[in-house]
């Protein structure tokens, strides 16, 4: 947080606007509409939400109804997580009468919209349940709007810069333990205002307008890594009509896919019902996304979409191949987030081809030029057979890192990174250009953001102006640029195969060589 540029954002034209933007002086539930409005049209529909304007508004109505019409008010000496706990247990939607008062009450045995517990849908709308909370300051209570439905890493990426910790992710079977993680953010969030002296109006603005000037490279990458996977997803008739039939059209949009795809990964698109057809091919422009606060918990954004010959799914049950691929025999059922091997992929081209389409203009797996491929089964031979070698490849001699060492943080000693290099100072470090965080597997999108943080909490504490986390499969380095690392943009990350080329090689050397890190 740059309080001197905050202070000139907050005095300048820009800034006062964003301000009032967020101010909820609301007397009654009514006028909710005109803080939803403003809110959903600058930010959430900014960010792509295609849930439209009028079902956001809606669903905080029936939020703030289902509140007043069952008295889910703060208790007396509640604090803001026991209420919102209280409040996801007992909250339901359904459509209210009016009493005279023009007060919401409950309409005789009224079949509810979302039932009580279903957290897993109440985790959808989580952006409205945290907008209601924030307009009407409950109990007088801090709670902060999440507006980033679908675009989850955009805000990951806003608390990274802001210096605002992001939470451990539950797993994704844990429906409740998404949609309570909210208490942490907001918790976490307050924090942040109450040290920087923010209103929550200014911490608003702060977050969702200030911190989102230093994020310039949202999109500015357009050269896509080459494809590791295949993914298949699906798509609706009104997906079909809005963004597949003329994917040129649409730039990008948003999809349900595997927590395991990567950027520049291969997505292929079945059309359900009434089509029931493979219809298009796209590119993965950002790795899969964990949206706690969404019905579906992984999300990525396509692009570069091809249309291809259609091929139904009478097709591929006659198709001597497909006819055995155990998703023709579900009929497609659950195809978001399927993986295609590269013989399915090229048995699919196959199809393209018999229908005199040329697959030379589709995206091709990349074929590394492996000279071995080595087997590891331990965290421990991940750093002895694959990381160690490679450091003295990188011109490191074994003097020049430190394994497990020791840090002190506030008045306790803790156990900081796998290796540390070159440090620097005394008693305890203050300091270290580079970190090396080690796991077996960090292959699923938690197991990779949990180590992503903890490699990050250490490169804070050392100063670390680079570091770089690894696996079984794969190494990933981060660059400090102004002042923060990009989680959803390495510098680098390269399957172990691949450095056996030399022009790869070289560049993480540049990277984090060691003369490139001791210089």
């Amino acid at each position: 947080m740059n309080k001197a540029l905050w202070h000139l954002y907050k005095g300048s034209e820009q800034g006062k606007n964003v301000i009032a933007r967020f101010r909820s002086d609301i007397s009654n539930p009514h006028n909710l509409e005109f803080i939803a409005q403003r809110l959903y049209r600058t930010y959430v529909d900014y960010l792509g939400d295609t849930g439209g304007e009028e079902d956001f508004i809606m669903a905080c109505h029936l939020v703030a109804d289902g509140i007043f019409a069952d008295r889910i008010f703060v208790n007396s000496g509640e604090n803001a997580p026991e209420y919102f706990n209280r409040l996801v247990d007992r909250l339901e939607l359904c459509f209210f009468d009016r009493d005279k008062d023009e007060l919401p009450v409950r309409v005789g045995n009224e079949t509810p919209l979302l039932s009580r517990g279903d957290y897993k849908a109440l985790c959808s709308i989580v952006a409205e349940i945290s907008l209601v909370l924030y307009a009407f300051k409950a109990g007088g209570l801090f709670f902060f709007p999440i507006l980033f439905k679908e675009q989850f890493d955009i805000f990951i990426k806003i608390l990274d810069v802001l210096g605002i910790p992001m939470p451990a992710l539950p797993g994704k079977a844990d429906k409740k333990g998404r949609l309570l993680m909210y208490n942490e953010i907001n918790r976490n969030i307050e924090r942040f205002a109450l040290e920087n002296g923010l209103s929550p109006e200014e911490t608003c603005a702060c977050v969702y307008d200030f911190a989102l000037m230093f994020l310039c490279d949202l999109s500015n990458d357009t050269t896509l890594p080459e494809p590791t996977n295949v993914w298949l997803t699906g798509g609706s008739k009104s997906d079909y009509e809005l963004f597949l039939k003329n994917p040129k059209e649409a730039l990008q949009s948003v999809w349900t896919c595997n927590e395991r795809t990567k950027r520049g990964d291969i997505i292929v698109m079945y059309v359900r019902t009434p089509y029931s057809c493979i219809q298009s091919i796209w590119r993965a422009d950002i790795d899969g996304v964990y949206t706690p606060f969404n019905y579906y918990n992984s999300r990525t954004r396509v692009v570069r979409g091809i249309v291809v010959p259609h091929i139904n799914l009478n097709e591929l049950k006659s198709d001597s191949y497909f006819s055995k691929f155990p998703l023709t025999r579900k009929n497609f059922q659950g195809v978001n987030g399927v993986r295609l091997s590269a013989v399915d992929y090229a048995e699919l081209q196959r199809l393209f081809r018999n229908k005199g389409f040329d697959t030379s203009v589709l995206p091709q797996l990349y074929i590394p030029d492996v000279a071995a491929d080595l087997s590891v089964e331990s965290e421990k031979e991940v750093e002895d057979l694959l990381l160690i070698p490679l450091l003295r490849k990188l011109g490191f001699a074994d003097a020049d890192w430190t394994r497990q060492l020791i840090q002190k943080a506030g008045r306790k000693e803790k156990a900081i990174p796998d290796f540390v290099f070159l440090p620097k100072g005394e008693t305890y470090f203050q300091n270290a250009p580079l970190i090396i965080e080690v796991k077996f597997d960090m292959g699923s999108n938690i197991e990779r953001t949990r180590t992503y943080n903890q490699a990050l909490s250490y490169a804070r504490l050392l100063k670390s102006s680079s570091f770089a986390i690894c696996d079984k499969d794969r190494i990933i380095v981060y660059k400090e640029r102004k002042g923060t690392f990009n989680r959803f943009n390495p510098n680098f990350e390269k399957h172990w195969q691949n450095l056996n080329n030399a022009d790869t090689f070289s560049e993480l050397k540049s990277l984090i060589g060691r003369d490139a890190i001791n210089s």
